[in-house]
């Protein structure tokens, strides 16, 4: 990826990310196919480590508990959209209210986290606007990494 950490800024990533990353439902995400053949715990891991290095190149001075916690688990929603014909025929749309309502019961959210999920499809998702720089820089994010693990992952060597 264009985007690196130093080791000691991945090395506090994951400590920041220790009891959310490492949650045994989160930890359920690798069992689910987000874009291509990018499981969605790690669509999460790269929007995380995305949203982290915009932050702190371009000195956006976002909160860093929160940035982290709410883009880890922006797509906290648990089942396979490419499976679930009920949801999926709205996935785009509704999947951020429920990766938002899952979240907030494992792992209770302050309103900058659960701006950050509901609103990271945005503008798709009109209505919820986000409305603070931490979930800009995971709507921004989660564009990116879904741009490059659909098309840049997919393209020939």
């Amino acid at each position: 990826m264009w985007f690196t950490l130093t080791p000691a800024e991945r090395a506090h990533l994951h400590e920041q990310l220790r009891g959310v990353a490492d949650d045994p439902r989160a930890l359920d995400m690798r069992q689910f196919i987000q874009h291509g053949c990018v499981t969605t715990y790690e669509h999460c891991l790269r929007v995380t480590t995305l949203a982290y290095w915009l932050n702190l190149r371009l000195h956006c001075h976002a909160r860093e508990r929160s940035l982290l916690r709410g883009a880890f688990l922006h797509d906290f929603y648990l089942y396979d959209w490419h499976r679930c014909h009920t949801i999926t025929r709205w996935h785009g749309f509704k999947h951020p209210l429920i990766a938002r309502y899952n979240a907030d019961a494992v792992f209770h959210l302050n309103e900058v986290e659960k701006n950050i999920i509901q609103s990271h499809m945005w503008p798709l998702t009109l209505p919820w606007v986000p409305r603070c720089r931490e979930a800009v820089l995971v709507c921004i994010a989660d564009k990116l990494a879904a741009l490059w693990e659909t098309v840049a992952r997919r393209a020939p060597a």
